[in-house]
């Protein structure tokens, strides 16, 4: 009963909301464009992450999204973000982590309306191919805007933490930008893979400090190396908030 009084809530809330949004939409992108000189795609990012804020934060008022950082809680002005993937809600949960952002991702630009907002934030669609994505990337970055990239390629459907590929430790490499892994907690319990109905439930994000390649190893062998080093971090922090990470390992390089 409980499941689906939240879902009729939470549907109820998010339509008008999201219908509300592509209304105002335009004056919020006008405004930051001429008081902040920002261009069209960076004041798009915002106003997503805004959305996204929305969404997590106050919607799920009994439950709303909590942020902690590990570390010194210091975030990077621009960095590439990698997490593990276990929900088709985890792209909104970025919206709590308060940074202009950018996603590499695929099946969402297949979804009417999304697709073409993503595409006018200069979002990466992930299908297009590696080196297509790493220019596009590049861009981004350059444009002081972070990017997310999911490494283990896709949605997680048993919950547990997948091989990681190259991908985004590659573009740390090449760019040499800080990489910030970032764990998500509880997600998968709420909406996870195949499923149409959300369960409530509380969904953590735990923000680790920036990784950066090391410097003077073949870059070859530093890529493998960030790869290893961050998921065996995000591996103990994971497991040390109660999620599930069994799983494929660190054992076999992946490529992009």
């Amino acid at each position: 009963m409980l499941k689906l009084v939240w879902n009729v809530y939470f549907w109820l809330v998010f339509i008008p909301f999201t219908l509300a949004g592509l209304v105002i939409l335009p004056f919020l992108l006008l405004a930051d464009m001429v008081v902040a000189g920002r261009s069209a795609a960076s004041a798009l990012r915002r106003a997503i992450r805004l959305y996204g804020w929305v969404l997590t934060r106050v919607v799920p008022f009994m439950a709303p999204v909590e942020v902690t950082y590990e570390g010194t809680g210091l975030l990077p002005p621009v960095s590439i973000f990698v997490a593990n993937h276990n929900s088709a809600i985890d792209p909104y949960l970025f919206g709590a982590i308060p940074v202009e952002n950018g996603f590499v991702t695929t099946w969402p630009f297949k979804i009417p309306v999304y697709g073409f907002f993503m595409r006018l934030a200069g979002y990466v669609d992930a299908s297009e191919g590696w080196e297509d994505v790493l220019q596009q990337c590049k861009k981004l970055l350059e444009a002081g805007s972070s990017v997310t990239i999911w490494p283990e390629g896709h949605r997680s459907r048993d919950q547990s933490l997948r091989r990681f590929r190259n991908g985004a430790f590659s573009l740390a490499a090449e760019t040499g930008y800080p990489v910030v892994p970032v764990c998500i907690v509880g997600a998968g319990a709420v909406l996870p893979p195949g499923s149409r109905l959300m369960t409530p439930g509380r969904v953590k994000l735990v923000v680790l400090d920036p990784f950066y390649v090391e410097k003077g190893a073949e870059r070859t062998e530093s890529v493998r190396k960030l790869r290893l080093r961050i998921r065996s971090k995000m591996e103990q922090v994971l497991r040390k908030n109660g999620h599930f990470v069994s799983g494929c390992g660190n054992g076999t390089d992946v490529a992009e």
